[in-house]
C-alpha cells in the first residue's frame, strides 16, 4: 500500500476532542498487581451504543502515558470527526509491573510473553466492563462472542506483544496491528534467528485455538530503516510457507515506509494508514 502522510492539521487539537480516562484493577494472578489502564473515549462518547475496542502496546521502557501523546490523541480526534474512522475506544496498558525497574528487552520479553493472560482476565474486563463495547459479558465467552469488534497492535515490545496475542489470544482479537517488532517465541529476535519454527507455531496456534484463516486479519508495518526491519521481514518471509493459512493481499498484509525509523512519529503514520480498514469484516 502507499504509506500516506498524515495530514499536519491532524496532528493539531480538534475542535471535536475526546477524552482519556484511567481505569484501576487488580491483576488475577498470584501477584495480585494493582494497575490501571488508559482509555480514549471519543467525542460525544454515549453508553447507548457500542463501539469498537483497539488495544493499544506501547514499546520496550514505556509506559501507559507513551502512545496517548496530544499528537496521537488529536489525530484519533481528526480522523474521527473526519469520518475516516469510525467512533472507537482505545485502550492503553502496560506489561509492566508497578514495581518493576528492569526494563531491558530480556526483562520486558519475559513480562509481554504473559501479557495476554492479563489482558483476557483483567484488562478487557475492567475496560469493557465499565464502557460500552460489543461485549454483552466480559467472561471468555463474551470475549469470543465480541473479538470481531476488538483488535489489539503495538510498537516495538508492543508488536511482540501482538504477536503473542495471536498465539495466545485469537478468541478475544481478530485484528491484530504488529508495529517494528517480530515475535520472540523463540527468543529475543526469534522472528529473524528461528524464522520457520516461529512461522510455523503462528500458523498453527490457528487451528489449536478452534480458528480458520477466514476468523482473523493482521497489517503488519515497519519502515526500511527501522532496527526492527530485518527481523521482522525474516519472520513475514517465512510466513509465506503458510500460504493455506496467512494469504497475503487478503487476511495479512505486511507494508513498508521508504526511509522509516524506530519512532512513535512513524508509528502514528502506520497507525493512520492500517486503523481504518479494521472492523470493516465480520460484524
Amino acid at each position: 500500500m502507499n504509506i500516506r502522510p498524515i495530514p499536519e492539521q491532524y496532528l493539531a487539537p480538534c475542535a471535536a476532542p475526546g477524552r482519556v480516562e484511567r481505569v484501576d484493577y487488580v491483576t488475577t494472578d498470584a501477584f495480585a498487581q494493582e494497575k490501571y489502564a488508559l482509555v480514549y473515549l471519543p467525542h460525544g462518547y454515549d453508553p447507548a451504543r457500542a463501539y469498537n475496542a483497539l488495544y493499544i502496546i506501547h514499546g520496550g521502557g514505556g509506559s501507559q502515558e507513551s502512545f496517548f501523546s496530544k499528537a496521537f490523541l488529536s489525530l484519533l480526534d481528526h480522523m474521527i470527526a473526519s469520518g475516516e474512522l469510525e467512533p472507537l475506544i482505545v485502550v492503553s496498558p502496560t506489561y509492566y509491573r508497578p514495581d518493576e525497574t528492569d526494563k531491558t528487552p530480556g526483562s520486558s520479553g519475559n513480562a509481554v510473553a504473559v501479557f495476554a493472560r492479563e489482558l483476557k482476565a483483567d484488562v478487557i474486563p475492567a475496560v469493557e466492563g465499565r464502557y460500552r463495547t460489543f461485549a454483552t459479558s466480559t467472561d471468555a465467552a463474551g470475549q469470543r462472542a465480541s473479538r470481531d469488534h476488538r483488535a489489539i497492535g503495538g510498537f516495538s515490545m508492543g508488536s511482540v506483544t501482538t504477536w503473542y496475542a495471536f498465539l495466545d489470544a485469537l478468541d478475544a482479537f481478530r485484528w491484530f496491528m504488529p508495529l517494528s517488532g517480530d515475535c520472540w517465541l523463540y527468543g529475543r529476535l526469534g522472528g529473524s534467528s528461528h524464522a520457520e519454527e516461529t512461522a510455523r507455531a503462528l500458523a498453527e496456534a490457528v487451528a489449536k485455538q478452534g480458528f480458520t484463516p477466514e476468523d482473523f486479519r493482521i497489517h503488519a508495518l515497519t519502515g526500511t530503516k527501522d532496527i526492527a526491519y530485518p527481523n521482522e521481514t525474516a519472520q513475514i518471509d517465512a510466513m509465506r510457507a503458510f500460504p493455506e493459512v496467512f494469504r497475503f493481499g487478503g487476511n495479512i498484509d505486511y507494508d513498508l515506509l521508504e526511509e522509516g525509523v524506530h519512532t512513535y512519529e512513524d508509528i502514528f503514520r502506520y497507525i493512520y494508514n492500517a486503523l481504518p480498514a479494521f472492523f470493516r469484516a465480520g460484524k
